[in-house]
Order: C-alpha cells, then structure tokens, then sequence
C-alpha cells in the first residue's frame, strides 16, 4: 500500500492543507460518505511517520471495529478518498485564481438573466483587468473572455454587439502571438543544448514572427520582447539582435510577471553566454550585468529559491568578470536562496572556484574530494577545474586518468550542446600540451593557431596561455 496513488496524495498536503481538506470532507455537499472522512482521520495518524506500519487490515478494523475484513469495501473506500481529494486540489487551484472564479461567476450570473448583478460584477472585473500591471498573454486572454461575456450578454440587448467583435479578436490574436513566440523560444533554447540536427518546430512560428514586426513596439510591448527574444536566441551571431533585446528589457520587462521576466532575462543571458564560452571577454561582465540586473529585480527565484545552475553561473561569472571581492562575499549573501539540503554542498563548490581563480590549486583538490553533484554541468565544471590543478601542479598520471575518465563521461552525454565539442577540445589541447614537454616557438605558434581557429573551446585563453609557457 506505500505506493498508494492515495498516500502519494496525502504526502504531498502542506501542513496547513490538512484541516481545509478536513472541512472539505466534512460538508456534505462533496462528501456523503461519513467513513470517508474516518479514513482520512486514520491514514493522518500513520502520515505523521511517512506511513509506516500501515497495514489493510490494521486500518480496516480501525474503521469498523468488530467486522471481518472486506478487502474490496476498503479499495472502494480508498478509491473515494483518491477522489475526493484530488477533487480537494482542483478546488484549492480554482480558488487560487480570484480573476478567474469572478470570471466564472459573471457568466453564471448572465446565464440566469440577473442583468443588473451581471453588470455589475462584470464592470468590476473589466476596471481591475486594465489596473492589472501586466500585458503578458494571460492578461489577453482575460481580455478576450471578459469581452466573450460582455458580448453574450448585449448580444440579447442590442444590435451593437457585433461591434465588440474587433476588439475581441485582437485580444485572441495578442494572446495567440504571445504564447506561439514564449513556446518558440522555449524550443529555440532546447535547440541549443539538444542533440545536433535535432529540430523543435513550433507551427506558425514563422508566420507568427512575420506578423509581430508589423505591430509597433508602443501597441504591444510584451509581444516586442518576446519576439526579440526568439531572434536573439535564433541568430548567436547578430549583436544588434541582443542589444535591442537588453534595451527592450530595461523599457518593458515590468510588464511581464516575474516567471516569463525571468525566461526573457535568460534569453538574453544565454546568448551572451555562448559568446563568452567563445572566449569573447566582453560578453562575460554583460552576462554577469543581466544576472545582476534580474537578481536586483527578484525575478530569478522559484516558488522562493534560486536553482543551484543560477546561483553558480553568476558566482563564476564574477569571477571571470575579475569582480573578486563581490564573488568573495556573493555566496555568504545569497546562499539562503538555495535548497537547504544543497547549501553546504554548493558553498564548498564555491570556495574551490575561489581558490581555483587564485591558484590554489591544493585547496581546490581538498575542497573537491567532498563535493558531490549528480547535474551535468556542474560535473563538468568540477572535472574541468581538477584538470587545471592536476596540470598546474604537475600531477600528470592524476591528469592522465582524468583525462581518460572525462572523455569517457563526455561521451555518455548527448544532449550538452556545444559544451560537448568545448570540453572534447579542452581534452584533445590538454593531452597534446602534456605530452609535448617544451614546444618550439614554430610548434608553439601552431597549435596556438589551432587553438584559436577551432570553433568551440572551453578554457581557450589557459590553453594559449599554456602554450606560450611551453614555447622554448
């Protein structure tokens, strides 16, 4: 019974969910059945230890004592509370969405004739929707509901309901052209960490993009960034495709609430990202300027935490950006934005980057032996970090080893991206330089040369700089 779809459900009830499911049970408007209720009272005692010792015929003779066990009346019993409960979640998120249960009683209101309440409730409803701070997709999407039964209703009234019409589909179609270009970027992202030549169609995307460059950035400033966004993530080549974007940004991302700000924010952040992996320094302080920027703002947090993936990248970047003092202090200021269960993990992760970017290589071997993540990037960062060591202090069968380990951890990855090809070129350069000894200013020269003209690298200017130290 431990793998109950029932104890799942209950195991998922925050703490203050349990006497409101408790009230819900109780009413006989959803429930009946007073032994519903009797169950959900038993299972909350074995709750308490995680349902430990629960055993059918323990509780079924809790439910009706002095009776022989009915196995199929208690799955029936179960089956229902299931039910009820999952009835209970779907209720606790309807009533979550205020615009969304007065939406719903305006139309109930309509439907019986109460003209007057309908219009009252109704005109409400449109004032607080233009108050709304947001013009994202949701709030044209309301927009066209709220027309919907603006329109029903006069339908009945007057022969002027048709003149809603326009305003009507121009609410779909903003919402539409929204929601098509965030999927569109959410494709355009996976894209770029997918499998090579795996594509990620969006229908009407292109219509879509087409279309939005005819709507001027003052009429619809949500649907500019958006589509600024997805040319940005489309092209890593033009400059001014990013450059509009973090002008759109500081202007319009107010208008956005913070989960689609934040996505927008990482458009932006993404692309220069992949210009920095290029070894292109400019681009490492704007990336770390836009992760500031949204930090200051409070939009990088979920449900109250920062993902660990954010929280490292703006810590490397600032280091990178040769912001060491601010890196230094960042963890200690920040670190109560993490999952407790990761924040002593990921601040000993942070203190070997520290001691790495100051040459401490033994200290970074001694932080490390005492970190461990299970998240690919982050693995790569670390495997990356005890190559340099063991090669700055000479630990060659160390390197060796890892060398050979690395590549072979890189292989099992296939969905990295272009990380796949820096890293297997850190690796290649890595070996060369190992086992080249001292390099002739000629052979030196050349696989400098290589280094440069090769696409992706990651750790490029160490491997230049490795290699201008091993020129004779």
């Amino acid at each position: 019974m431990q793998s109950s779809f029932l104890l799942q459900l209950l195991r998922t009830l925050a703490s203050n969910e349990l006497p409101r499911l408790r009230k819900f049970l109780q009413s006989p408007y959803f429930n009946r059945r007073p032994e519903v209720l009797r169950l959900y009272e038993s299972l909350l005692k074995y709750r308490r230890n995680d349902f430990a010792g629960l055993e059918k015929q323990a509780l079924f003779a809790q439910l009706f004592p002095g009776e022989r066990y009915d196995n199929r009346r208690l799955n029936h019993l179960l089956s229902d509370l299931t039910a009820l409960t999952e009835r209970f979640f779907a209720l606790e998120e309807i009533l979550s969405e205020e615009a969304f249960v007065r939406l719903r009683q305006c139309r109930a209101l309509r439907k019986r004739g109460a003209g007057q309440l309908f219009e009252r409730d109704l005109s409400l409803q449109e004032r607080r929707h233009r108050e709304s701070p947001y013009r994202n997709a949701a709030f044209f999407l309301y927009e066209y509901e709220l027309l919907g039964e603006r329109y029903a209703w006069e339908a009945f009234q007057t022969r002027e309901a048709h003149m809603l019409a326009p305003a009507a589909a121009t609410a779909l179609a903003n919402f539409f052209m929204l929601e098509n270009l965030r999927w569109a970027c959410t494709a355009q992202s996976a894209k770029a960490v997918g499998a090579a030549g795996l594509e990620y169609a969006v229908p009407l995307a292109e219509m879509v993009l087409a279309e939005s460059a005819n709507i001027a950035e003052p009429e619809n400033p949500a649907l500019a960034l958006h589509r600024q966004a997805l040319l940005t993530l489309s092209d890593n080549e033009n400059e001014s495709h990013f450059e509009q974007l973090k002008a759109l940004l500081y202007r319009h991302i107010h208008l956005l609430p913070p989960p689609e700000a934040r996505d927008v924010f990482i458009a932006a952040i993404n692309f220069a990202i992949r210009r920095h992996n290029r070894g292109e320094a400019t681009y490492t302080r704007a990336a770390l300027d836009l992760y500031r920027e949204a930090l200051e703002r409070n939009i990088l947090t979920e449900n109250g935490l920062l993902p660990k993936y954010t929280f490292i990248n703006i810590f490397n970047l600032a280091q990178l950006a040769g912001e060491r003092e601010w890196a230094r202090t960042f963890p200690d200021r920040y670190l109560h934005l993490l999952p407790t269960a990761d924040r002593d993990n990921i601040h000993r992760y942070c203190l070997a980057g520290f001691h790495f970017r100051q040459g401490d290589y033994p200290q970074v071997l001694e932080l490390l032996k005492s970190v461990e993540f299970t998240e690919v990037f982050i693995n790569l960062d670390v495997r990356k970090m005890l190559l340099r060591s063991y090669f700055e202090l000479g630990e060659w069968p160390a390197l060796a080893s890892l060398l050979d380990s690395f590549s072979a951890y890189l292989r099992r990855q296939k969905n990295i991206g272009y990380h796949r090809e820096g890293y297997l070129n850190l690796i290649r350069f890595t070996k060369k330089l190992a086992r080249a000894g001292n390099l002739s200013q000629t052979r030196a020269k050349a696989m400098a040369a290589r280094i440069r003209q090769t696409k992706f690298v990651t750790e490029r200017e160490w491997l230049l700089e490795k290699t201008t130290r091993k020129e004779r």
